[in-house]
Protein backbone atom coordinates (compact mmCIF):
# COMPACT_ATOMS: atom_id res chain seq x y z
CA UNK A 1 0.00 0.00 0.00
CA UNK A 2 2.61 2.52 1.07
CA UNK A 3 4.28 1.85 -2.15
CA UNK A 4 1.35 2.34 -4.22
CA UNK A 5 1.02 5.76 -2.71
CA UNK A 6 5.03 6.65 -3.16
CA UNK A 7 4.31 6.11 -6.86
CA UNK A 8 1.01 8.23 -6.90
CA UNK A 9 2.28 11.02 -5.16
CA UNK A 10 5.38 11.28 -7.36
CA UNK A 11 2.73 12.17 -10.31
CA UNK A 12 1.28 14.81 -8.39
CA UNK A 13 2.30 18.71 -8.18
CA UNK A 14 0.61 19.00 -4.43
CA UNK A 15 2.97 18.20 -1.65
CA UNK A 16 1.86 14.65 -0.60
CA UNK A 17 3.45 13.66 3.44
CA UNK A 18 3.65 10.13 4.40
CA UNK A 19 3.95 11.21 8.09
CA UNK A 20 4.60 8.44 10.75
CA UNK A 21 2.70 8.75 14.28
CA UNK A 22 6.12 9.69 15.80
CA UNK A 23 5.88 12.64 13.30
CA UNK A 24 9.04 11.47 11.24
CA UNK A 25 8.74 12.38 7.64
CA UNK A 26 8.13 8.39 6.22
CA UNK A 27 7.34 10.00 2.48
CA UNK A 28 7.97 13.38 0.45
CA UNK A 29 6.81 13.44 -3.30
CA UNK A 30 9.46 15.22 -5.61
CA UNK A 31 6.86 18.21 -5.92
CA UNK A 32 8.49 19.13 -2.07
CA UNK A 33 11.65 20.61 -4.33
CA UNK A 34 9.73 22.97 -6.24
CA UNK A 35 7.57 24.21 -3.69
CA UNK A 36 9.52 24.26 -0.04
CA UNK A 37 12.95 24.18 -1.75
CA UNK A 38 14.33 20.54 -0.16
CA UNK A 39 15.15 17.82 -2.08
CA UNK A 40 13.37 14.96 -0.77
CA UNK A 41 16.21 13.17 1.14
CA UNK A 42 16.58 16.28 2.58
CA UNK A 43 12.66 15.93 4.26
CA UNK A 44 12.61 11.90 4.75
CA UNK A 45 13.67 10.88 8.52
CA UNK A 46 12.99 14.27 10.20
CA UNK A 47 10.29 15.21 12.23
CA UNK A 48 7.79 16.97 10.22
CA UNK A 49 7.38 20.01 13.12
CA UNK A 50 10.93 21.22 11.82
CA UNK A 51 9.34 23.26 9.07
CA UNK A 52 6.67 23.82 10.69
CA UNK A 53 6.43 27.88 10.92
CA UNK A 54 6.95 28.65 14.64
CA UNK A 55 3.99 30.65 14.65
CA UNK A 56 1.55 27.67 13.58
CA UNK A 57 3.37 25.14 15.44
CA UNK A 58 0.95 24.62 18.00
CA UNK A 59 -1.87 24.72 16.66
CA UNK A 60 -0.97 22.77 13.47
CA UNK A 61 -0.21 19.97 16.00
CA UNK A 62 -3.93 19.88 17.48
CA UNK A 63 -5.21 19.66 14.16
CA UNK A 64 -2.10 16.15 13.75
CA UNK A 65 -3.72 14.72 16.97
CA UNK A 66 -7.18 15.00 15.68
CA UNK A 67 -6.58 13.75 12.00
CA UNK A 68 -4.49 10.79 14.23
CA UNK A 69 -7.63 10.53 16.16
CA UNK A 70 -9.60 9.57 13.09
CA UNK A 71 -10.95 12.71 12.06
CA UNK A 72 -9.83 13.40 7.79
CA UNK A 73 -8.78 16.91 7.95
CA UNK A 74 -10.04 19.36 4.99
CA UNK A 75 -8.95 22.60 4.22
CA UNK A 76 -6.92 23.10 7.55
CA UNK A 77 -4.46 26.20 6.68
CA UNK A 78 -0.66 26.70 8.07
CA UNK A 79 2.81 27.84 6.96
CA UNK A 80 5.74 26.18 6.13
CA UNK A 81 9.32 27.45 5.43
CA UNK A 82 11.03 26.92 2.93
CA UNK A 83 14.93 26.27 2.95
CA UNK A 84 15.69 30.02 1.97
CA UNK A 85 13.74 30.87 5.03
CA UNK A 86 10.58 32.18 3.46
CA UNK A 87 6.73 31.27 4.57
CA UNK A 88 4.96 29.11 2.20
CA UNK A 89 0.96 28.89 3.05
CA UNK A 90 0.00 25.42 2.51
CA UNK A 91 -4.23 24.02 2.75
CA UNK A 92 -4.44 20.64 3.65
CA UNK A 93 -6.37 17.68 3.12
CA UNK A 94 -5.23 15.12 5.77
CA UNK A 95 -6.26 11.15 7.07
CA UNK A 96 -4.98 8.63 9.14
CA UNK A 97 -4.44 5.09 7.48
CA UNK A 98 -5.04 2.62 10.11
CA UNK A 99 -3.34 -0.06 7.88
CA UNK A 100 -0.24 1.35 7.34
CA UNK A 101 -0.13 3.76 10.18
CA UNK A 102 0.67 6.27 8.46
CA UNK A 103 -0.53 10.30 8.62
CA UNK A 104 -1.56 11.08 4.48
CA UNK A 105 -1.39 15.05 4.31
CA UNK A 106 -1.64 16.54 0.34
CA UNK A 107 -0.48 20.47 0.46
CA UNK A 108 -1.74 22.95 -1.68
CA UNK A 109 0.47 25.85 -2.15
CA UNK A 110 -1.89 28.73 -1.66
CA UNK A 111 0.69 31.19 -0.63
CA UNK A 112 -0.39 33.75 -4.07
CA UNK A 113 -3.80 33.25 -3.34
CA UNK A 114 -3.07 34.53 0.14
CA UNK A 115 -0.93 37.67 -0.92
CA UNK A 116 -3.93 38.49 -3.04
CA UNK A 117 -5.89 38.02 -0.33
CA UNK A 118 -3.48 40.37 1.75
CA UNK A 119 -3.13 42.82 -0.82
CA UNK A 120 -6.84 43.35 -1.24
CA UNK A 121 -7.04 43.65 2.67
CA UNK A 122 -3.91 46.01 2.45
CA UNK A 123 -6.38 48.37 -0.15
CA UNK A 124 -9.10 48.39 1.92
CA UNK A 125 -7.06 49.06 4.94
CA UNK A 126 -5.71 51.78 3.01
CA UNK A 127 -8.44 53.17 1.70
CA UNK A 128 -10.26 53.17 4.99
CA UNK A 129 -7.49 55.24 6.71
CA UNK A 130 -7.86 57.74 4.36
CA UNK A 131 -11.27 58.77 4.15
CA UNK A 132 -11.93 58.28 7.99
CA UNK A 133 -8.43 59.54 9.17
CA UNK A 134 -9.01 62.88 11.16
CA UNK A 135 -5.67 64.18 10.25
CA UNK A 136 -2.47 63.48 7.80
CA UNK A 137 -0.25 62.13 10.93
CA UNK A 138 -3.30 59.33 11.68
CA UNK A 139 -3.58 58.70 8.22
CA UNK A 140 0.42 57.75 7.64
CA UNK A 141 0.38 56.57 11.02
CA UNK A 142 -2.19 53.95 9.53
CA UNK A 143 -0.46 53.56 6.51
CA UNK A 144 2.73 52.52 8.11
CA UNK A 145 1.07 49.49 9.47
CA UNK A 146 -0.47 48.12 6.68
CA UNK A 147 2.67 48.92 4.37
CA UNK A 148 4.65 46.71 7.06
CA UNK A 149 2.52 43.88 6.64
CA UNK A 150 3.25 43.42 3.05
CA UNK A 151 6.75 44.74 2.30
CA UNK A 152 10.40 44.77 2.94
CA UNK A 153 9.54 47.82 4.67
CA UNK A 154 12.11 49.26 7.55
CA UNK A 155 10.84 53.02 7.31
CA UNK A 156 8.54 55.67 6.13
CA UNK A 157 8.63 59.09 5.76
CA UNK A 158 6.14 61.20 4.25
CA UNK A 159 7.36 64.77 2.90
CA UNK A 160 4.95 67.44 1.86
CA UNK A 161 5.50 70.08 -1.07
CA UNK A 162 5.55 73.15 -1.55
CA UNK A 163 7.91 73.56 1.74
CA UNK A 164 9.71 69.87 2.19
CA UNK A 165 8.40 69.81 5.04
CA UNK A 166 9.28 66.08 6.82
CA UNK A 167 5.01 65.31 8.39
CA UNK A 168 5.83 61.46 9.40
CA UNK A 169 8.46 59.32 10.17
CA UNK A 170 8.39 55.93 11.57
CA UNK A 171 10.38 56.59 14.15
CA UNK A 172 12.59 58.81 15.75
CA UNK A 173 15.89 58.54 13.99
CA UNK A 174 17.67 60.71 12.04
CA UNK A 175 16.42 61.31 8.48
CA UNK A 176 18.35 63.56 5.67
CA UNK A 177 17.86 64.30 1.93
CA UNK A 178 21.15 62.66 1.23
CA UNK A 179 19.24 58.92 2.65
CA UNK A 180 18.65 56.63 0.22
CA UNK A 181 14.75 56.23 0.04
CA UNK A 182 12.31 54.81 -2.83
CA UNK A 183 10.14 57.61 -3.46
CA UNK A 184 6.58 57.60 -4.35
CA UNK A 185 4.78 61.19 -5.37
CA UNK A 186 1.33 61.79 -3.85
CA UNK A 187 -0.74 63.65 -6.77
CA UNK A 188 -4.43 64.29 -7.76
CA UNK A 189 -4.91 65.34 -11.50
CA UNK A 190 -4.77 68.86 -10.31
CA UNK A 191 -1.79 69.06 -7.88
CA UNK A 192 1.32 67.39 -6.05
CA UNK A 193 1.43 67.10 -2.69
CA UNK A 194 4.63 65.45 -2.06
CA UNK A 195 6.13 62.44 -1.39
CA UNK A 196 5.68 59.01 0.61
CA UNK A 197 9.24 57.78 1.04
CA UNK A 198 10.33 54.31 2.02
CA UNK A 199 13.68 52.79 3.46
CA UNK A 200 13.27 49.11 2.41
CA UNK A 201 15.17 45.78 3.04
CA UNK A 202 14.55 44.52 -0.48
CA UNK A 203 13.80 45.17 -4.06
CA UNK A 204 9.53 45.28 -5.07
CA UNK A 205 7.54 43.15 -6.87
CA UNK A 206 5.65 44.92 -9.71
CA UNK A 207 2.13 44.16 -7.52
CA UNK A 208 4.06 45.58 -4.75
CA UNK A 209 4.85 48.97 -6.90
CA UNK A 210 1.01 49.23 -8.21
CA UNK A 211 0.40 48.92 -4.00
CA UNK A 212 2.13 52.29 -2.72
CA UNK A 213 1.12 53.95 -6.27
CA UNK A 214 -2.36 53.56 -4.88
CA UNK A 215 -1.08 54.20 -1.52
CA UNK A 216 0.49 57.56 -2.87
CA UNK A 217 -3.43 58.65 -4.64
CA UNK A 218 -5.25 57.49 -1.74
CA UNK A 219 -2.78 59.93 0.34
CA UNK A 220 -3.13 62.58 -1.96
CA UNK A 221 -6.53 62.69 -2.14
CA UNK A 222 -7.09 62.58 1.23
CA UNK A 223 -4.54 65.23 1.66
CA UNK A 224 -6.74 67.33 -0.72
CA UNK A 225 -9.57 66.93 1.47
CA UNK A 226 -8.24 68.25 4.41
CA UNK A 227 -6.80 70.97 2.98
CA UNK A 228 -10.01 71.59 1.33
CA UNK A 229 -11.95 71.22 4.99
CA UNK A 230 -9.46 73.55 6.56
CA UNK A 231 -10.03 76.51 4.18
CA UNK A 232 -13.82 75.85 4.62
CA UNK A 233 -13.17 75.94 8.61
CA UNK A 234 -10.78 78.70 8.16
CA UNK A 235 -13.45 80.60 5.96
CA UNK A 236 -16.38 80.24 8.42
CA UNK A 237 -14.47 81.79 10.93
CA UNK A 238 -11.89 85.18 9.14
CA UNK A 239 -13.40 87.38 6.62
CA UNK A 240 -11.60 86.67 2.93
CA UNK A 241 -11.68 89.82 2.37
CA UNK A 242 -8.87 91.25 5.45
CA UNK A 243 -7.71 87.85 7.00
CA UNK A 244 -9.47 89.29 10.37
CA UNK A 245 -11.72 87.10 12.28
CA UNK A 246 -15.56 87.40 11.18
CA UNK A 247 -18.26 88.22 13.03
CA UNK A 248 -19.00 84.58 14.35
CA UNK A 249 -15.37 84.39 15.46
CA UNK A 250 -15.39 87.59 17.26
CA UNK A 251 -18.22 86.76 19.31
CA UNK A 252 -16.78 83.33 20.12
CA UNK A 253 -14.07 85.07 21.64
CA UNK A 254 -16.30 87.74 23.32
CA UNK A 255 -18.28 85.05 25.05
CA UNK A 256 -14.99 83.91 26.57
CA UNK A 257 -13.41 87.36 27.43
CA UNK A 258 -16.51 87.58 29.04
CA UNK A 259 -16.43 84.43 30.92
CA UNK A 260 -12.98 84.89 32.22
CA UNK A 261 -13.92 88.44 33.12
CA UNK A 262 -16.36 87.18 35.12
CA UNK A 263 -14.03 84.39 37.41
CA UNK A 264 -11.00 86.52 37.55
CA UNK A 265 -12.91 89.53 38.18
CA UNK A 266 -10.66 91.62 35.13
CA UNK A 267 -12.27 94.46 32.85
CA UNK A 268 -12.26 94.63 29.30
CA UNK A 269 -14.10 96.83 26.47
CA UNK A 270 -15.59 96.52 23.18
CA UNK A 271 -14.22 98.98 20.45
CA UNK A 272 -16.67 99.75 17.57
CA UNK A 273 -15.52 101.65 14.47
CA UNK A 274 -16.75 102.61 11.44
CA UNK A 275 -15.00 104.48 8.47
CA UNK A 276 -16.21 107.62 7.55
CA UNK A 277 -17.65 108.24 4.12
CA UNK A 278 -16.14 105.35 2.84
CA UNK A 279 -19.22 104.78 0.21
CA UNK A 280 -17.52 107.60 -1.57
CA UNK A 281 -14.12 106.09 -2.07
CA UNK A 282 -15.96 102.95 -3.61
CA UNK A 283 -17.77 105.43 -5.69
CA UNK A 284 -15.02 107.62 -6.55
CA UNK A 285 -11.99 105.21 -7.08
CA UNK A 286 -13.73 101.83 -7.76
CA UNK A 287 -13.98 98.76 -5.53
CA UNK A 288 -10.43 97.63 -6.15
CA UNK A 289 -9.19 100.89 -4.45
CA UNK A 290 -11.62 100.05 -1.70
CA UNK A 291 -10.94 96.62 -0.55
CA UNK A 292 -7.20 97.88 -0.86
CA UNK A 293 -8.64 100.50 2.01
CA UNK A 294 -9.96 98.18 3.92
CA UNK A 295 -7.13 95.85 3.71
CA UNK A 296 -4.69 98.54 4.98
CA UNK A 297 -6.71 99.59 7.46
CA UNK A 298 -7.60 96.30 8.94
CA UNK A 299 -3.66 96.29 9.17
CA UNK A 300 -3.50 99.45 11.08
CA UNK A 301 -6.02 98.83 13.48
CA UNK A 302 -3.81 95.56 14.10
CA UNK A 303 -0.54 97.77 14.65
CA UNK A 304 -2.47 99.83 17.31
CA UNK A 305 -3.17 96.86 19.73
CA UNK A 306 -1.80 93.84 21.78
CA UNK A 307 -1.73 90.51 20.35
CA UNK A 308 -4.13 89.26 22.80
CA UNK A 309 -6.70 91.46 21.58
CA UNK A 310 -8.49 90.54 19.06
CA UNK A 311 -9.48 92.66 15.49
CA UNK A 312 -12.22 91.17 13.78
CA UNK A 313 -14.46 92.71 10.80
CA UNK A 314 -17.74 92.88 10.70
CA UNK A 315 -19.05 93.47 7.42
CA UNK A 316 -18.68 96.55 4.85
CA UNK A 317 -16.32 99.24 6.66
CA UNK A 318 -17.47 97.82 10.13
CA UNK A 319 -14.69 97.01 12.67
CA UNK A 320 -14.19 95.69 15.83
CA UNK A 321 -11.75 95.60 18.77
CA UNK A 322 -11.95 93.46 21.87
CA UNK A 323 -9.93 94.77 24.35
CA UNK A 324 -8.72 92.40 27.67
CA UNK A 325 -7.97 92.78 30.60
CA UNK A 326 -8.09 97.08 30.69
CA UNK A 327 -9.95 98.02 34.07
CA UNK A 328 -10.15 102.19 33.14
CA UNK A 329 -12.01 104.42 30.66
CA UNK A 330 -8.26 106.09 30.03
CA UNK A 331 -6.74 103.02 28.90
CA UNK A 332 -9.40 102.58 26.37
CA UNK A 333 -9.59 105.54 25.14
CA UNK A 334 -5.42 105.83 24.87
CA UNK A 335 -6.35 102.72 22.29
CA UNK A 336 -9.01 104.77 20.35
CA UNK A 337 -6.95 107.79 20.21
CA UNK A 338 -4.01 106.06 18.60
CA UNK A 339 -6.07 103.52 16.34
CA UNK A 340 -7.38 107.20 14.83
CA UNK A 341 -4.53 108.78 14.67
CA UNK A 342 -2.98 105.99 12.91
CA UNK A 343 -5.96 105.54 10.15
CA UNK A 344 -5.82 109.26 9.68
CA UNK A 345 -2.43 109.17 7.46
CA UNK A 346 -3.44 109.15 4.07
CA UNK A 347 -3.39 106.27 2.18
CA UNK A 348 -1.87 106.67 -1.57
CA UNK A 349 -3.63 104.13 -3.59
CA UNK A 350 -4.84 104.00 -7.31
CA UNK A 351 -2.43 106.78 -7.59
CA UNK A 352 -3.87 109.31 -5.20
CA UNK A 353 -3.71 110.02 -1.30
CA UNK A 354 -6.76 109.15 0.34
CA UNK A 355 -7.96 110.79 3.73
CA UNK A 356 -8.94 108.38 6.33
CA UNK A 357 -10.96 109.03 9.46
CA UNK A 358 -13.36 106.54 11.39
CA UNK A 359 -15.91 107.29 14.22
CA UNK A 360 -15.16 104.75 17.22
CA UNK A 361 -17.70 104.03 19.72
CA UNK A 362 -16.89 102.06 23.15
CA UNK A 363 -18.68 99.97 25.96
CA UNK A 364 -16.50 98.78 28.92
CA UNK A 365 -17.59 95.64 30.94
CA UNK A 366 -18.57 95.10 33.41
CA UNK A 367 -19.08 98.75 34.03
CA UNK A 368 -21.68 99.06 30.97
CA UNK A 369 -22.84 95.30 30.80
CA UNK A 370 -21.91 91.85 30.80
CA UNK A 371 -23.54 90.95 28.52
CA UNK A 372 -22.16 90.53 24.55
CA UNK A 373 -25.54 91.90 22.91
CA UNK A 374 -25.69 94.89 25.37
CA UNK A 375 -22.11 96.11 25.13
CA UNK A 376 -22.57 95.88 21.51
CA UNK A 377 -25.26 97.97 21.36
CA UNK A 378 -23.69 100.53 23.40
CA UNK A 379 -20.75 100.58 21.65
CA UNK A 380 -22.53 100.81 18.47
CA UNK A 381 -24.61 103.45 19.90
CA UNK A 382 -21.79 105.47 21.17
CA UNK A 383 -20.23 105.25 17.61
CA UNK A 384 -22.95 106.47 15.92
CA UNK A 385 -22.98 109.65 18.83
CA UNK A 386 -19.33 110.15 17.67
CA UNK A 387 -20.39 110.42 14.03
CA UNK A 388 -22.93 112.39 14.75
CA UNK A 389 -20.73 114.91 16.36
CA UNK A 390 -18.23 114.60 13.86
CA UNK A 391 -20.51 115.72 11.02
CA UNK A 392 -21.19 118.96 13.36
CA UNK A 393 -17.73 119.37 12.89
CA UNK A 394 -16.32 118.88 16.71
CA UNK A 395 -12.65 118.30 17.10
CA UNK A 396 -10.97 115.23 17.78
CA UNK A 397 -10.29 116.29 21.34
CA UNK A 398 -14.01 117.33 22.08
CA UNK A 399 -15.12 113.46 20.83
CA UNK A 400 -12.57 111.88 23.71
CA UNK A 401 -16.09 111.64 25.99
CA UNK A 402 -18.70 109.83 23.18
CA UNK A 403 -15.24 106.71 22.53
Amino acid sequence: MEKTLQDLAALLLDVVFLVREDGQIAFVNPACTAVLGYAPDEMIGRVIQDFIHPDDLLRTRTEMAQVASGRPGYGFENRYLRKDGAAIHFQWTAFWSVQDKLRIGVARDISERKRSEARQAALLALSTAAHQADSPASMFSAFDLTLRDLLPLRRLAVVLEPDGRLAYLSDGAGWAETDHWHAVTMSTPGAAFGQLRLELAGGLQAVEHELLQFAASQAAAAIERFALQADLAHAARYDELTGLPNRRLFQDRMRLALARSRRDQVGGAVLFIDLDDFKSVNDQHGHAVGDQLLRTVAQRIKSCVREADTVARLGGDEFVVLLEEVGSLPQVQRVADKIRKTLAAPLALGGVALPVSASIGLAMYPQQGEAMDDLMRHADQAMYAAKALRKRGLSGAELRTEV
